[in-house]
């Protein structure tokens, strides 16, 4: 009988020395995709969308031709701004105002006078179309870009795809001093190793010659979509974005939609909005022990007072944004029909978000770092285009939504990220809030000088820093 089991034994031993490998192979490899699914790059859905004039056509392919654009103005154009200008009535202000009250009336004066009569539209028009200017649709609506290749490329050079984002109330000419530096910068004295640029720099759509969308709940993320088909359509499969505001916020979406395209992402701004307890925590330990929570000496200079700079300053400079996330059209339509009231609102935030002291200039202190010219011009591109309401708009389409802007927060950033922290930006994120969102942050840098609209003001800081930022990044 037990001649008659070993064949049976032997047939079972057999069997296992199959099954427990087979068993072990199955084990291991649904571990195996445990831990990956674990380490899964969450992202935001991409989706979809249609922002033209009723309902999108059920039959018939977009448009996607890249068509040249000229900016132009007219006799008829000048005249009625000039028109507008001349019956300006003055607001006198009260003694001592300063820019406590906002823009000071007796400076806006001056303002008006040299817009009146020394400001060449037709010039600034020229110096606008020195760069190469496109059209094309996308989801229904014209998007407005300028799309600036370096004019030599040394041998030995590679050239790098930079998507530039702007934000409100600024514009495309906010990169017009540094798109040379980038697409140039052995010219401009900077060798930052082995980089040259391309450069697109679209509006964001309701903004300047970007077309406004017709339907309501256009946000960052139906940006950050029609930005990546914009730069897939420019044959781009892989870029660099960079971006500070609104123009922040949008990249971080590109970067969290499809990080795979995204070679890298550059912020002058960075949106941490999250609140807790640790956080509390951290606030009230950093002002004593600040190497226990992570802050550098830095940090504490730019971040106290706390609730001075954190909560009073910017109490005092978030009006606006109340308005415009509320009840855009209503505060719109007059500043859409007052080239004054336009001027004076977007030039005050060229005031103290450039630099919190200049609150107490009769001036704002705006031409120590701006001419008239720039900041005019600026404001041209919001007039001519009549797109105060529609660039209003994208706060109440955002906040409505969102209303503390951390609901993307909740999906971590994985790409390559720089950060350049300017001291006189509106406020302060240290690199380790940073690090909650962006995970892979390469190089944080305090700037020595500079504020909000950093592109605009300090050029070759930032462009040393992007510059820096990317030749880390090929050197991954």
């Amino acid at each position: 009988q037990a001649i008659l089991c070993l064949p049976r034994s032997f047939e079972y031993s057999q069997k296992n020395a199959v099954l427990v490998p087979v068993a072990a192979l199955g084990v291991g490899g649904m571990l195996l995709y445990w831990l990956r699914s674990g380490r899964k790059i969450k992202t935001i859905d991409m989706g979809d969308g249609w922002w033209g004039s009723g309902e999108r056509p059920l039959k018939g392919k977009e448009d996607t031709s890249i068509r040249p654009f000229r900016i132009e103005t007219s006799d008829k154009e000048i005249e009625d701004l000039h028109r507008r200008l001349d019956n300006f009535r003055f607001t006198p202000h009260v003694e001592g105002a300063a820019f406590h009250y906002g823009f000071n009336s007796s400076y806006l004066r001056k303002v008006v006078a040299y817009w009146r009569n020394q400001f060449d539209w037709r010039k600034q028009v020229e110096v606008l179309n020195k760069y190469p200017h496109f059209l094309t649709t996308i989801e229904g609506i014209d998007i407005h870009f300028i799309h600036v290749k370096p004019p030599y490329v040394p041998h030995g050079r590679a050239v790098k795809p930079l998507l530039m984002v702007h934000g409100w109330p600024g514009s495309f000419y906010e990169f017009y001093k540094i798109i040379p530096l980038l697409t140039e910068p052995a010219k401009h004295g900077l060798n930052e190793g082995d980089v040259v640029f391309e450069v697109i720099c679209p509006s964001i759509p309701g903004y300047g010659f970007s077309e406004a969308p017709h339907q309501k709940e256009f946000d960052s993320i139906a940006t950050a979509r029609i930005f990546h088909k914009l730069m897939s359509r420019l044959g781009f499969k892989e870029y660099y974005l960079q971006g500070g505001d609104w123009g922040s916020r949008v990249t971080t979406n590109m970067a969290q939609m499809l990080p795979q395209s995204v070679k890298g992402l550059h912020l002058n701004l960075v949106f941490i909005a999250r609140q807790s307890l640790g956080r509390m925590i951290c606030t009230m330990l950093g002002a004593y022990v600040p190497w226990l929570v992570g802050f550098s000496r830095e940090d504490v200079r730019r971040f106290y007072p706390f609730i001075q700079k954190n909560v009073y300053n910017v109490l005092r400079e978030s009006g606006y944004l109340h308005i415009q996330a509320t009840k855009p059209d209503t505060a719109g339509c007059g500043l859409n029909d007052s080239p004054v009231g336009l001027a004076a609102y977007i030039l005050e935030k060229f005031s103290t978000w450039t630099d919190k002291s200049f609150l107490y200039k009769d001036d704002g202190g705006l031409e120590s770092k701006y001419s008239l010219d720039e900041l005019l011009t600026n404001v041209m591109i919001y007039w001519v285009t009549s797109s105060i309401v529609s660039s209003m708009r994208y706060y109440k389409e955002n906040f409505s939504k969102d209303p503390h802007l951390n609901a993307h927060n909740r999906v971590s950033v994985h790409v390559p990220t720089g950060i350049a922290a300017f001291p006189q930006e509106i406020v302060h994120v240290p690199r380790v809030w940073a690090k909650d969102v962006y995970k892979n942050v390469i190089t944080y840098s305090y700037m020595p000088r500079g504020g909000h609209f950093a592109a605009f003001e300090e050029p070759k800081l930032l462009a040393q820093d992007i510059m820096q930022f990317v030749q880390k990044v090929e050197q991954l």
